[in-house]
């Protein structure tokens, strides 16, 4: 169906390259000889060599422009302008000169000429669409990659946690599996998309609070605030999190210090600010210097660049604390 549709475009598009030759032709020799529309026939014996020509030069640019045989292509180029023009001239002409042998040679090579460069064009313009989808193809390739990564390295991350409730209070860790159940379902299921709704974004950020207020009670200081309209903004699936599990990570030595975290996300028109800081326990702060990595940092960054030509994305540790920005467009 796709192919007969593709073929019947072809034909159509040739059927009216030459009408609109034709015609344009025509109205172009009218303005030198008054009469040679007197004889609708005068234009029309002329037109069989110039399609002859044209389609033998169109066979010539396939089997060798393209194969960037350029020598053999401009000979055979040549041998077809040269016999065209000679038939032209002896079908046409009663005498056989220079003059006569330009005159009727000129109008091939106008025609041939012209349709060479149309064919180059849309040559040109289908690999350059071609290098677009392979582009495009590439980078579905490259996130659904990051994605499959994504997945365990949060299960595992998430896992290990509840195994360290177990050891302490069984009654929590069994809470913390229902809450996981909710963060999993966001995570295999809706990040399949490539947008979501930021709501639901900032809502899976939650429950993941949640599973870590569940393991650190009240050691665990947290200051959520959101600002701005979060109605109708879209942002890339799980694209907050690993900056979020880096925060948890980095702020506890799983002992009985008391963490802090401030979380900070504006919306302002059509980009997202989102400021993370969190406390650094004392015998952390030299692994802070190389904090912003992992798996799931690296891979949040691979993302970032694939997905947002234009965004910020800044780690640094000041002082007693460890400091992130990120800002994105939204769509």
């Amino acid at each position: 169906m796709y192919f007969n549709k593709v073929k019947r475009r072809s034909i159509l598009f040739h059927f009216l390259f030459w009408v609109i030759y034709f015609i344009t032709n025509a109205y172009l020799w009218q303005t030198f000889d008054k009469t040679y529309n007197e004889i609708t026939s005068y234009g029309l014996t002329r037109l069989p060599i110039k399609i002859i020509a044209v389609y033998i030069n169109y066979y010539l640019l396939i089997r060798f422009f393209f194969q960037k045989r350029y020598f053999a292509f401009f000979c055979y180029f040549l041998f077809n302008l040269v016999l065209a023009g000679l038939v032209q001239t002896q079908i046409s002409s009663h005498s056989f000169n220079y003059q006569t042998f330009t005159q009727y040679s000129l109008p091939i090579c106008s025609v041939v000429i012209l349709s060479s460069a149309l064919v180059i064009v849309y040559q040109f313009l289908v690999k350059v669409n071609e290098s677009k989808q392979l582009e495009i193809e590439k980078v579905k390739s490259e996130l659904s990659f990051l994605k499959t990564q994504l997945q365990p390295h949060f299960l595992f991350n998430t896992l290990n946690n509840i195994y360290s409730l177990t050891l302490e209070n069984s009654s929590l860790a069994g809470k913390s599996i229902l809450q996981l159940s909710s963060l999993l379902r966001y995570v295999i299921y809706e990040s399949e998309e490539d947008k979501v709704e930021l709501q639901r974004e900032i809502n899976h950020l939650k429950d993941y609070i949640a599973l870590e207020q569940i393991r650190f009670g009240s050691k665990l200081d947290l200051s959520f605030n959101i600002s701005g309209s979060v109605a109708g903004k879209k942002i890339a699936p799980v694209l907050l999190m690993p900056m979020l599990e880096n925060a948890f990570k980095h702020a506890s030595n799983g002992m009985n210090e008391k963490i802090w975290i401030t979380i900070d996300l504006i919306i302002k028109e059509n980009t997202l600010y989102f400021t993370l800081e969190n406390s650094v326990f004392r015998e952390g702060k030299t692994q802070t210097q190389g904090a912003f990595t992992g798996i799931g940092l690296e891979n949040a960054k691979k993302r970032l660049s694939l997905l947002y030509e234009v965004y910020t994305l800044e780690s640094e540790h000041r002082g007693s604390c460890y400091h992130t920005f990120l800002t994105i467009p939204l769509s």
